[in-house]
Protein backbone atom coordinates (compact mmCIF):
# COMPACT_ATOMS: atom_id res chain seq x y z
CA UNK A 1 0.00 0.00 0.00
CA UNK A 2 2.60 2.40 1.09
CA UNK A 3 4.36 1.69 -2.74
CA UNK A 4 1.11 2.38 -4.28
CA UNK A 5 0.95 5.87 -2.55
CA UNK A 6 4.19 6.80 -3.02
CA UNK A 7 3.72 6.21 -6.67
CA UNK A 8 0.57 8.20 -6.76
CA UNK A 9 2.70 10.85 -5.10
CA UNK A 10 5.03 11.25 -7.89
CA UNK A 11 2.55 10.87 -10.73
CA UNK A 12 0.55 13.89 -9.39
CA UNK A 13 2.75 16.01 -7.78
CA UNK A 14 5.95 17.09 -9.98
CA UNK A 15 7.12 20.62 -8.45
CA UNK A 16 9.97 19.95 -6.54
CA UNK A 17 10.23 16.34 -6.51
CA UNK A 18 13.50 15.38 -8.22
CA UNK A 19 12.84 12.09 -9.92
CA UNK A 20 11.44 12.13 -13.52
CA UNK A 21 7.90 10.55 -11.97
CA UNK A 22 7.78 8.17 -15.75
CA UNK A 23 11.07 6.42 -16.63
CA UNK A 24 11.73 3.55 -14.20
CA UNK A 25 15.76 2.18 -13.52
CA UNK A 26 16.62 -0.83 -11.87
CA UNK A 27 20.01 -0.14 -9.63
CA UNK A 28 21.64 -3.28 -8.35
CA UNK A 29 24.56 -3.96 -6.30
CA UNK A 30 25.93 -6.87 -4.58
CA UNK A 31 28.11 -6.34 -1.14
CA UNK A 32 30.39 -9.22 -0.11
CA UNK A 33 33.32 -9.46 2.75
CA UNK A 34 37.24 -9.86 2.05
CA UNK A 35 36.36 -13.65 2.13
CA UNK A 36 33.81 -12.98 -0.73
CA UNK A 37 30.70 -13.84 1.31
CA UNK A 38 27.58 -11.93 1.18
CA UNK A 39 26.65 -9.67 3.58
CA UNK A 40 23.25 -9.02 4.60
CA UNK A 41 21.07 -6.27 6.40
CA UNK A 42 23.73 -3.58 4.51
CA UNK A 43 22.46 0.20 4.68
CA UNK A 44 22.39 2.09 1.59
CA UNK A 45 20.78 5.07 0.62
CA UNK A 46 20.29 7.09 -2.86
CA UNK A 47 21.41 10.73 -2.36
CA UNK A 48 19.31 13.00 -5.05
CA UNK A 49 19.83 16.78 -6.34
CA UNK A 50 17.09 18.86 -6.02
CA UNK A 51 18.92 20.76 -8.93
CA UNK A 52 19.95 23.59 -6.26
CA UNK A 53 21.20 23.27 -2.92
CA UNK A 54 18.86 21.16 -1.16
CA UNK A 55 19.05 17.22 -1.31
CA UNK A 56 16.73 14.27 -1.04
CA UNK A 57 17.89 11.11 0.70
CA UNK A 58 14.76 9.98 2.32
CA UNK A 59 12.91 8.69 -0.53
CA UNK A 60 14.89 5.64 -1.64
CA UNK A 61 16.60 3.65 0.97
CA UNK A 62 17.55 -0.34 1.33
CA UNK A 63 19.26 -2.96 3.11
CA UNK A 64 21.15 -5.90 1.19
CA UNK A 65 19.66 -9.44 1.29
CA UNK A 66 20.45 -12.87 2.40
CA UNK A 67 22.43 -12.98 -0.87
CA UNK A 68 24.02 -9.20 -0.33
CA UNK A 69 22.00 -7.80 -2.98
CA UNK A 70 21.06 -4.26 -2.58
CA UNK A 71 17.78 -3.79 -6.01
CA UNK A 72 16.44 0.12 -6.10
CA UNK A 73 13.67 0.12 -8.51
CA UNK A 74 13.20 3.25 -8.73
CA UNK A 75 12.11 6.98 -10.85
CA UNK A 76 15.19 7.52 -12.42
CA UNK A 77 16.72 11.12 -11.05
CA UNK A 78 16.38 14.06 -12.91
CA UNK A 79 19.60 14.96 -11.75
CA UNK A 80 22.77 13.07 -11.15
CA UNK A 81 22.63 11.18 -7.90
CA UNK A 82 24.66 8.79 -5.54
CA UNK A 83 24.24 5.46 -3.91
CA UNK A 84 25.61 5.81 -0.63
CA UNK A 85 26.34 2.58 1.87
CA UNK A 86 26.01 3.61 5.26
CA UNK A 87 29.04 3.11 7.61
CA UNK A 88 28.16 0.16 9.90
CA UNK A 89 29.19 -1.42 13.18
CA UNK A 90 32.23 -3.48 10.85
CA UNK A 91 32.59 -2.01 7.87
CA UNK A 92 33.70 1.23 6.12
CA UNK A 93 31.45 3.52 4.27
CA UNK A 94 31.45 3.86 0.60
CA UNK A 95 30.00 6.04 -1.69
CA UNK A 96 29.14 5.51 -5.96
CA UNK A 97 28.86 8.93 -7.66
CA UNK A 98 28.10 9.51 -11.32
CA UNK A 99 24.54 7.65 -11.47
CA UNK A 100 23.48 9.22 -14.21
CA UNK A 101 22.48 8.85 -17.96
CA UNK A 102 26.07 9.64 -18.73
CA UNK A 103 27.05 6.33 -17.72
CA UNK A 104 24.06 3.88 -18.33
CA UNK A 105 22.59 3.32 -21.18
CA UNK A 106 19.72 0.85 -20.03
CA UNK A 107 17.24 0.95 -17.59
CA UNK A 108 19.27 -1.51 -15.54
CA UNK A 109 22.38 0.37 -14.26
CA UNK A 110 24.44 -2.17 -12.87
CA UNK A 111 26.97 -1.53 -10.50
CA UNK A 112 29.07 -5.12 -10.05
CA UNK A 113 29.91 -6.51 -6.50
CA UNK A 114 31.46 -4.41 -4.05
CA UNK A 115 33.86 -5.58 -1.36
CA UNK A 116 33.29 -4.11 1.96
CA UNK A 117 36.14 -3.98 4.71
CA UNK A 118 36.63 -3.47 7.85
CA UNK A 119 39.17 -1.16 9.37
CA UNK A 120 41.84 -3.62 10.46
CA UNK A 121 41.94 -4.95 7.53
CA UNK A 122 43.46 -2.07 5.19
CA UNK A 123 46.42 -0.43 4.74
CA UNK A 124 47.99 2.75 3.40
CA UNK A 125 50.14 2.58 0.16
CA UNK A 126 51.75 5.52 -0.76
CA UNK A 127 53.83 5.99 -4.59
CA UNK A 128 56.37 8.82 -4.18
CA UNK A 129 57.44 10.09 -8.01
CA UNK A 130 61.32 10.32 -8.46
CA UNK A 131 61.74 11.82 -11.92
CA UNK A 132 64.99 11.51 -13.16
CA UNK A 133 64.86 11.88 -16.68
CA UNK A 134 63.75 15.06 -18.50
CA UNK A 135 62.89 13.38 -21.68
CA UNK A 136 60.60 11.19 -20.05
CA UNK A 137 56.56 12.22 -18.75
CA UNK A 138 54.42 9.32 -16.26
CA UNK A 139 51.51 8.69 -18.75
CA UNK A 140 49.63 6.25 -16.86
CA UNK A 141 49.80 4.36 -13.41
CA UNK A 142 47.47 2.00 -12.30
CA UNK A 143 47.58 -0.37 -8.67
CA UNK A 144 46.17 -3.85 -9.11
CA UNK A 145 44.67 -5.11 -5.98
CA UNK A 146 42.17 -5.76 -3.48
CA UNK A 147 42.00 -1.95 -2.57
CA UNK A 148 39.22 -0.07 0.04
CA UNK A 149 37.46 3.32 -2.34
CA UNK A 150 35.71 5.01 -0.15
CA UNK A 151 34.63 7.20 -2.97
CA UNK A 152 34.19 5.89 -6.38
CA UNK A 153 33.57 8.48 -9.54
CA UNK A 154 31.56 6.59 -12.46
CA UNK A 155 32.57 10.40 -14.18
CA UNK A 156 36.10 9.56 -13.75
CA UNK A 157 35.83 5.78 -14.60
CA UNK A 158 34.37 7.08 -17.84
CA UNK A 159 37.00 9.71 -18.55
CA UNK A 160 39.98 8.74 -20.40
CA UNK A 161 40.75 11.84 -21.81
CA UNK A 162 42.11 13.27 -18.10
CA UNK A 163 45.16 11.41 -16.24
CA UNK A 164 45.27 12.58 -12.78
CA UNK A 165 48.02 9.79 -11.13
CA UNK A 166 46.51 8.33 -7.70
CA UNK A 167 49.38 8.11 -5.47
CA UNK A 168 47.43 7.23 -2.28
CA UNK A 169 45.51 4.00 -1.88
CA UNK A 170 43.80 1.97 1.09
CA UNK A 171 44.46 -1.61 0.67
CA UNK A 172 43.79 -4.87 1.47
CA UNK A 173 46.95 -6.54 3.90
CA UNK A 174 48.43 -9.74 3.12
CA UNK A 175 48.08 -10.13 -1.22
CA UNK A 176 50.74 -9.88 -4.04
CA UNK A 177 49.64 -6.70 -6.34
CA UNK A 178 51.08 -5.36 -9.44
CA UNK A 179 52.35 -1.78 -9.83
CA UNK A 180 51.66 -0.61 -13.60
CA UNK A 181 52.59 2.15 -15.48
CA UNK A 182 53.64 3.79 -18.60
CA UNK A 183 55.24 6.78 -19.65
CA UNK A 184 56.34 8.49 -23.38
CA UNK A 185 59.60 10.12 -24.59
CA UNK A 186 58.67 13.93 -25.18
CA UNK A 187 61.44 13.55 -27.67
CA UNK A 188 60.36 10.69 -29.56
CA UNK A 189 56.59 9.91 -28.44
CA UNK A 190 57.51 6.47 -27.76
CA UNK A 191 55.25 4.68 -25.59
CA UNK A 192 57.07 2.63 -22.74
CA UNK A 193 55.37 -0.18 -20.37
CA UNK A 194 56.29 -1.46 -16.80
CA UNK A 195 54.82 -3.57 -14.71
CA UNK A 196 56.29 -4.03 -10.66
CA UNK A 197 55.13 -7.07 -8.99
CA UNK A 198 55.03 -6.30 -4.81
CA UNK A 199 54.14 -8.18 -2.00
CA UNK A 200 52.27 -6.76 0.82
CA UNK A 201 51.99 -7.76 4.13
CA UNK A 202 50.47 -6.24 7.11
CA UNK A 203 52.41 -2.82 7.49
CA UNK A 204 52.28 0.95 5.54
CA UNK A 205 54.41 1.08 2.59
CA UNK A 206 55.55 3.77 0.68
CA UNK A 207 56.81 3.22 -2.59
CA UNK A 208 59.46 5.06 -4.68
CA UNK A 209 58.71 4.85 -8.66
CA UNK A 210 61.77 5.90 -10.37
CA UNK A 211 61.27 6.96 -14.35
Amino acid sequence: MKKILLLYLFTFVSCGIPYDGEAIINIKLKVVNVENEPLENEKAYVFTSYGDDSFDTSTYKKVSNNEGFINFKMFKPQNSASLILEESNEYLPVTFYGLNDDNFTESDWELGTLILFKIDEIISFTIQLNQISSNKILEKIEVIAIKYQPQINLNEENNTDYFDPELYYLIKKNQSIELKYQTRNTITNEIEYYTIPLVINDTEIQYTLTY
